[in-house]
């Protein structure tokens, strides 16, 4: 089973499958002797998975805050084991910046070289092989009780009605969220609009079976989207952590590297506004009705 409704009816079972699913694959993961980064970033992908489809379902599912806020800590259990190794990621792509030909390189090499060295020496501090068991055993044991619950989660309504206020209300926050970083063209504000970005390219995902050559295009233009507004949060976090860093690396040469930061983040918004307002066009309401006539397109029972 993929993470997408294959037919019309039964969607409350279909949603209790598609959640099991995730979890039993991520507990597999976790027994797996796998790369722990790699591990870690799977696990990750698939609690926002689950938390997708929580919002799918938020208006019809009494349980919503509490499913959500579980599968939440979980991630988050998780979060700071990959922190480090994506700010040597994205450095290395400020450095591809800096040196894209278009200009004269502002970051000397021997900046570049402490930089990295600074970078690498957090991420060598980094759970050793019994913290990253304990980890991922009590990662499994909270998703062990989500998976439980699962399978007795109740929805409201049947077919699309179960599913459409959720797809409305998560595309119109995405709208909302995009009027607000407009406005305050801040690091919170445009990683608040890439969350409610995500939550929408997860529907889309999971409405993939009912019109797949339509929406495929829509997806991939979503994931590029979040993909930017991902990298300039990513950037704002490696900005935070080397100001801090000023008797280490020099005042001069945080400064340096904050305006580097700053003229990436500039093209990344840019090209995030101009996608985002062509991605929010639609009214949500309109929205709502055409997957409606899209969910029409599968058949009442997957074969």
């Amino acid at each position: 089973m993929t993470f997408a409704f294959k037919q019309r009816l039964n969607v409350q079972q279909q949603v209790r499958d598609i959640a099991i699913e995730q979890i039993d694959a991520g507990l597999q993961a976790c027994q797996s002797d796998a790369d722990f980064d790699k591990t870690v970033h799977g696990l990750r992908r698939r609690c926002k998975k689950i938390r997708g489809l929580l919002r799918l379902i938020e208006p019809r599912f009494e349980h919503f805050e509490a499913e959500n806020r579980a599968v939440r800590a979980a991630a988050a259990s998780l979060a700071g084991t990959r922190d480090a190794a994506v700010m040597i990621e994205t450095f290395s792509a400020l450095l591809e910046f800096d040196r894209d030909g278009k200009r004269e390189p502002t970051i000397a090499m021997d900046l570049a070289d402490a930089v990295r060295a600074m970078l690498e020496g957090k991420a060598a501090g980094r759970p050793d092989g019994l913290d990253r068991r304990q980890l991922l055993a009590a990662f499994a044991d909270t998703m062990e009780q989500v998976g439980a619950r699962a399978r007795t989660w109740q929805i409201e309504r049947g077919g699309f009605a179960g599913l459409g206020s959720g797809l409305e209300l998560t595309y119109r926050r995405m709208i909302d969220s995009i009027e607000k970083a407009v406005a305050a063209d801040s690091a919170a504000a445009l990683h608040d609009w890439r969350k409610h970005t995500k939550y929408h390219w997860h529907h889309l995902s999971l409405f993939s079976c009912t019109a797949p050559d339509v929406l495929a295009g829509n997806r991939d233009l979503l994931d590029q989207l979040a993909e930017l507004l991902g990298d300039h949060h990513n950037l704002h976090v490696l900005q935070y952590q080397l100001a801090a860093q000023p008797e280490r690396l020099g005042e001069t040469e945080v400064a340096t590297l904050a305006a580097v930061i700053a003229e990436q983040q500039s093209v990344l918004t840019a090209r995030a506004f101009d996608l985002g307002r062509q991605l929010t066009a639609e009214r949500p309401g309109a929205l709502r009705r055409r997957f409606e006539h899209y969910w029409r397109l599968l058949p009442k029972r997957a074969e």
